[in-house]
């Protein structure tokens, strides 16, 4: 993987958080009427570009640096914790301090779709929360919705783990009985996910024109996907996801992550090549790209906090404009702490049934 390349990656990352911000900003009780709706349809469009990446990058750790089970489930740990962790725990005082200061605005159902409960925490923190054996019927950790995508994200850690490096019995068991429990949403949304793996080995073409129609043709796709795909329904058939049990468009999904895979291998032959960039630019794309999984992850419970203590109204703009700048300067804020835990994390290992230091 180029330099350029990585940092195209990075790039995308960040564009598609922001994506998922502007479509939760742009909603009520947050805003009205503020942000241009064009710029809030994307939020789910960005959550199926997010499996694509994750599994291009799972591939790409493991053909270079992770190459056996103990180092990739501690690196999956170590990712998922060193962020979720510090999350729960800023969704829990924001939540708290925030329903106590403005109970009316946290009793509308987009603030806290069900009440906040232990379940929500302990589900979410064990990344259980979308599985549907369970029957929560779309559960978080207090006001922070966007978790319902982490319980994917396990779960596709999990069965790429299992196919990688797990025995014939093992795969044979415990795929089913994983894909069973979490249910036919995490199970049909499962090949978007594997796209992305299988992507990494794919070779792009050589000619420069049909990379640039590939990333023309991609980017058209994701570009116009809510008139695309807007209207499909599944035929009736539901797949449920989310605090809301919202019905997830398989149509649009799957669309979109084939647009996105190839952009994403016009990009690659596109910058296998070329000058380095500024280091400047580097640093702050890079920087980007270490905000994503943070923001991500605290913007929802801050968007909550920040827009029911406001002085400003719904239709104004300054709410919106403080919104954004709280939440991405306490991820920004964040991020280095997180980034230090995920090294502890690693630097751990498993020994008599529970942590030790090496």
């Amino acid at each position: 993987m180029t330099k350029n390349f990585s940092l195209a990656l990075d790039a995308l990352r960040f564009l598609a958080a922001l994506c998922v911000f502007l479509d939760h900003l742009s909603s009520a009780p947050f805003t009205e009427n503020v942000i241009p709706p064009r710029l809030g349809a994307y939020g789910d469009i960005a959550v199926t570009i997010f499996f694509v990446l994750s599994g291009f990058v799972i591939a790409h750790v493991v053909a270079t640096r992770e190459g056996n089970a103990r180092d990739y489930a501690l690196s999956r740990l170590s990712r998922l914790y060193s962020v979720v962790l510090p999350a729960l725990l800023v969704t829990l005082l924001a939540d708290s301090l925030g329903a106590w200061l403005s109970p009316d605005f946290y009793a509308a159902q987009k603030v806290l779709w069900k009440p906040v409960s232990a379940a929500g925490y302990a589900s979410s923190a064990f990344f259980v929360n979308e599985f549907q054996i369970f029957g929560f019927g779309g559960i978080a950790p207090g006001s922070n919705a966007p978790f319902w995508s982490l319980s994917f994200e396990a779960a596709y850690y999990v069965l790429a783990g299992l196919v990688l490096f797990g025995s014939r019995r093992a795969q044979t068991l415990a795929i089913p009985a994983l894909l069973l429990c979490a249910g036919p949403t995490v199970a049909i949304l499962a090949p978007i996910w594997a796209l992305g793996f299988a992507l990494y080995r794919v070779a792009p073409p050589k000619t420069p024109i049909l990379l640039a129609a590939a990333a023309l043709g991609g980017f058209a796709v994701i570009l116009f996907a809510p008139e695309l795909f807007g209207a499909f329904d599944n035929f009736g058939v539901k797949f449920p996801w989310g605090c809301g049990a919202f019905n997830r468009n398989l149509a649009q999904d799957y669309g979109v992550a084939l647009g996105f895979a190839a952009l994403v291998l016009a990009l690659r032959g596109l910058l296998g090549t070329g000058p380095a960039l500024n280091p400047a630019v580097e640093r702050l794309i890079r920087k980007a790209g270490a905000l994503t999984f943070p923001l991500y992850c605290l913007h929802y419970p801050i968007l909550c906090f920040v827009c029911a203590e406001s002085p400003f109204g719904a239709n104004d703009p300054r709410r919106a404009l403080l919104a954004a700048v709280v939440a991405l300067g306490a991820a920004a804020a964040l991020t280095p702490a997180c980034e230090r835990l995920k090294a502890v994390l690693r630097q751990m290992r498993f020994g008599r049934g529970v942590f030790a230091r090496a």
